[in-house]
């Protein structure tokens, strides 16, 4: 599942919630508590989201609710008053025991749902910008480029909103108990009271309104390493996931890449050129000649993760030729549609496979026809050229076909309109920025020379 669809879950659940505490009678001390916890992991979660999302802490210490009331009042810093504000509204000065696992009562149990999905949305963004770290994968390089990150706060705002209806309706659901239950959730109800009377809710709106219009991440997805065995392939977002694992990957390992993953990247962005039907001849031509051109090449064989990559993407070929030996039988406009979903991830595709170029002829790794020579064998009156290979460099017609065509595949202008999960989290992927440059996942520059540098 993707960002858009976790975001969707944790909007629902804390409607739903929010709905239950205007209807419900507060039920056992297990239920409340379960609901006055799960209301401030929503808050920690939303702000460790943030974190990530940008890159690091928007304020270098956590305020009190005092300091951060001072904080919400000024003008000018929305993303550091938000993560200011959604820290001081965790804050609960008691503390509360756990509940059990099973949950069942509202609105505890959609404040869990919640704090779960919002979890994921935190995962999903650490697989590809972990903290402390370089980005992992092409999508994460382009978040730290500034791609998606505006719309990715007006999300986290949009939720900040939802949890705020929340805190406006807890403070009456805990005094529904007219016992000595009131004094105990005093605390809770009272950092309720000063979020829904703070400016956090003004602050969200601000960045509401700034991630209007901007890239979304809705499509972004966990960045999964390649699986031994390959998973089966038998669904579009099969294939998605399997290509996503396999250039991620081989993004992250370049100096890994083989001559049978540049065979089988380019039999896969022409496979889906040809089957998807763009109409766009030149760049079915761009990816017939770099497949061509890869078929001619010979390195050593993968091994270990290259292998699992290598096979991910065989799995993925044998499910797209499916289709044009009329195994699906569906009617072409759903072949279309699901085929279509991976045009987005040919640009990442190509530019890899230009860095893994580039490095396996750094590494002497690739070879290529050598001129023949003639050869008597012993005790023949007759001589036969013999075939001899010999390593590749950057001069060879082969190469130079190669590199030509992935750098015309890195071209996404000529298919925006087919997105995958992944790529349709930047509809304009950022170009890198030289900051992000000396780690080990160089951004590519289509008008480069096959070299390796760093970049969703």
């Amino acid at each position: 599942m993707t960002v858009g669809q976790w975001y969707n879950e944790a909007y629902q659940a804390l409607r739903t919630a929010s709905a239950a505490m205007g209807r419900s009678r507060t039920l056992a001390a297990a239920d409340i508590n379960a609901a006055v916890i799960a209301r401030s992991a929503i808050y920690t979660q939303l702000a460790r989201a943030t974190v990530l999302l940008v890159g690091g802490r928007p304020a270098a210490e956590a305020l009190d609710r005092a300091r951060a009331t001072a904080m919400l009042a000024r003008h000018g810093q929305s993303l550091t008053q938000l993560y200011v504000g959604l820290q001081a509204a965790a804050v609960v000065d008691r503390q509360f025991p756990s509940s059990p696992a099973a949950v069942v009562a509202e609105p505890a149990r959609s404040l869990r749902r919640a704090v779960d999905a919002i979890g994921v949305i935190g995962d999903i963004l650490a697989s590809h910008v972990p903290p402390g770290q370089t980005p992992r994968t092409p999508e994460g390089l382009a978040v730290r480029a500034g791609g998606g990150v505006q719309s990715g706060l007006a999300d986290i705002a949009r939720l900040t909103t939802a949890a705020i209806m929340i805190d406006m309706a807890l403070p009456g659901w805990l005094d529904q108990r007219r016992d000595h239950l009131i004094e105990i959730y005093r605390p809770a109800a009272e950092a309720a009271r000063w979020t829904a009377s703070s400016r956090l809710s003004a602050v969200a709106r601000e960045l509401i309104s700034l991630g209007r219009g901007q890239p979304r991440l809705h499509g972004l997805d966990v960045a999964r390493p390649p699986l031994n065995p390959a998973p089966a392939v038998s669904t579009a977002d099969d294939a998605v996931a399997a290509v996503s694992a396999a250039r991620t990957w081989m993004w992250q390992n370049t100096r890994e890449l083989t001559g049978l993953h540049l065979q089988l990247g380019t039999q896969l962005g022409l496979t889906v050129r040809v089957l998807s039907s763009t109409g766009d001849p030149e760049m079915i031509g761009g990816w017939r000649q770099a497949a061509i051109a890869a078929a001619d090449l010979r390195a050593t064989p993968p091994v270990g993760p290259a292998r699992d990559t290598a096979a991910e993407l065989t799995e993925v070929l044998r499910w797209l030729r499916s289709f044009g030996k009329g195994d699906h039988g569906g009617p072409g406009g759903r072949r279309l549609q699901q085929i279509a979903r991976l045009n987005s991830e040919l640009p990442i595709m190509a530019a890899t496979l230009h860095r893994g170029l580039s490095a396996a002829l750094q590494r002497r790794d690739l070879f290529v026809r050598d001129e023949g020579v003639l050869q008597r064998p012993v005790g023949s009156l007759v001589f036969r050229a013999a075939e001899r290979w010999r390593p590749a460099t950057r001069g060879d017609d082969i190469v130079q076909d190669l590199t030509r065509a992935l750098v015309q595949g890195q071209d996404a202008r000529s298919h925006r309109e087919n997105r995958s999960p992944s790529a349709s989290a930047f509809p304009s992927p950022p170009r890198p920025r030289a900051a992000v440059s000396g780690s080990s996942c160089a951004g590519f520059d289509p008008s480069s020379g096959p070299t390796v540098r760093r970049s969703r």
